[in-house]
């Protein structure tokens, strides 16, 4: 068994948001499937492609910089991950998770950005956040009337702490006690470093109890 799981403090940091939308927040009549999609996705349900965008395109005040993305990026509503860290994912056991094609294009909406990109479902949930023992955490309410956890800004490696539940069954997982994260095995945490897909990640070692 691993003595280490990684956290992804990704949708917690600021670097991710870009100013981009995709073809379900534009549409009017969308917007609303496009919030529950987005809920369902970061309470770690497994959802199917009818869920995600067939486009993502950077918003029309858009700058050069903003069409040098990460391996893991935001979108409005979803997150979009780079052929390098999908074909790292695609080894693992992604449970009820899922990639699905999606197309990222400039302001023009017709220009495409790099290569091949894919929405990624996390698909997963496992309760294994150890809060006793971890630090670099701050309370706040996380769903309405339920207090739960958030990493802070900065956090260091071994600052998390996971039970042994961690380690069993799917390899990337949200964890519903704590909010603004997900979890990868050890496994996968390393291969996407290995390959080094995984800018936008924000990895981070957890103790494992």
């Amino acid at each position: 068994m691993s003595d280490t799981v990684w956290i992804s403090i990704a949708p917690g940091h600021g670097s991710n948001l870009r100013p981009m939308a995709n073809s379900f927040t534009v549409k009017e009549d969308l917007q609303k499937h496009a919030s529950a999609c987005r809920a369902h996705s970061e309470a770690g349900d497994s959802l199917d492609q009818k869920c995600f965008p067939a486009e993502i395109f950077v918003a029309p005040n858009a700058k050069d910089g903003d069409y040098k993305l990460p391996d893991l990026f935001f979108a409005a509503s979803v997150w979009a991950v780079s052929k390098a860290a999908a074909e790292v994912l695609r080894q693992f056991d992604l449970g009820g998770g899922g990639l699905y094609p999606v197309r990222v294009l400039k302001k023009d909406r017709q220009t495409e950005v790099g290569s091949e990109w894919f929405c990624i479902n996390f698909g997963n949930r496992k309760s294994a956040l150890v809060a006793a023992d971890s630090t670099s955490l701050r309370e706040r309410y996380i769903r309405p009337r339920e207090k739960g956890w958030f990493p802070k800004a900065t956090i260091k490696d071994g600052d998390i702490a996971v039970s042994n539940a961690a380690c069993s069954g799917p390899e990337i997982w949200i964890d519903p006690q704590i909010g603004d994260a997900f979890f990868l095995s050890d496994a996968l945490g390393k291969a996407l470093k290995k390959a080094k897909a995984d800018k936008g990640f924000f990895l981070h070692k957890c103790r494992v109890l």
